[in-house]
């Protein structure tokens, strides 16, 4: 903290975020003094320094096109989320056409045979295989759409205490010292919580928010947090994610799921090879359909031909 605002001074500190893997640096994002959002980098090991970058990145960039089309949220968020309807009824229809489904989890792809057979045989063992996951996918796409239509969770528990009363966002003076007291106070109330957001007061009625991963699973790390007065340290309210309502629980649930963060590395990378396998089943039922396509085409023309030439002989 003392690092970036010795670097920044100007700038408006809004968060400090710890990523769950260990050999990723520790990201502050800030607004400069032209309302720019940025993104400040520190080691973790001793919080130096390392650089600054934009807030759009290339994950940026891919988040927003997987969220929202890179649309207004309000416009793209319902109309990628709502695809999730004809995703699982196209996951039923398959189901339902493929007959005896059960006995192709094993059956080999006959490559030796033409395009259009080895194709199909691949796309179903794909998605025979990846069934699982579609639903889970599809699933939380409809409570994300269920949400931006309305039914977003209640909000946290807020601060049991009041605050006292200050001037300004942060109380002058304050320091990483102080942030370190902060954090060691929020230990001594949730003990065995792994730090993960660390969020400044916005105003002079906010308090310091440490939040992170505690016992509670299938979470965000937001679910577990204690509330902080910056101006005297001490610790005004907290709440874990045990005491969660149900409505709140599956809303925290959803993102771990859907993005399958909630293992740590070996699920983000069974999440990722079984999106792979997803994209490429659009690519094997765009060779099933075309295929087809070109023989009822064919089957077509050679009809149109016999016609044409009986048509002939008559005359």
């Amino acid at each position: 903290y003392d690092a970036l605002t010795l670097e920044y001074p100007s700038y408006d500190l809004i968060g400090i975020f710890r990523f769950s893997e260990p050999w990723f640096n520790l990201q502050t994002l800030a607004i400069t003094p032209w309302q720019e959002n940025v993104r400040l980098w520190s080691e973790p090991a001793d919080g130096n320094f390392r650089g600054v970058t934009t807030f759009y990145s290339v994950q940026r960039f891919f988040r927003s096109m997987h969220r929202n089309l890179m649309m207004p949220e309000r416009t793209g968020v319902p109309i990628v989320t709502f695809m999730a309807f004809p995703l699982f009824i196209s996951l039923v229809a398959g189901f339902i056409v493929y007959k005896k489904f059960w006995l192709g989890f094993f059956k080999r792809p006959r490559f030796e045979k033409r395009v259009r057979v080895w194709s199909g045989d691949l796309h179903r063992l794909v998605g025979l295989w990846t069934s699982w996951f579609i639903v889970l996918v599809a699933l939380s796409s409809i409570w994300y759409f269920v949400e931006e239509m309305g039914g977003s969770s209640p909000g946290f528990p807020g601060p049991e205490r009041r605050m006292l009363d200050r001037d300004s966002a942060l109380p002058f003076g304050f320091s990483g010292d102080d942030l370190e007291l902060a954090v060691g106070n929020a230990l001594d109330e949730l003990p065995g919580l792994e730090v993960r957001r660390i969020l400044l007061p916005r105003a002079p009625n906010s308090p310091l928010i440490i939040q992170g991963d505690l016992s509670a699973t299938l979470v965000r790390p937001r679910a577990n947090g204690v509330y902080i007065d910056p101006s005297n340290l001490s610790v005004i309210g907290s709440y874990v994610g045990e005491e969660l309502n149900v409505h709140t629980r599956i809303s925290e649930a959803a993102d771990p799921l859907h993005f399958g963060y909630f293992g740590g590395l070996a699920t983000k990378i069974l999440w990722f090879l079984l999106g792979l396998s997803m994209s490429a089943m659009t690519l094997t039922g765009v060779v099933i359909y075309s295929k087809r396509l070109r023989n009822e085409i064919m089957v077509s023309r050679s009809d149109n031909s016999r016609v044409a030439l009986r048509e002939v002989r008559k005359s």
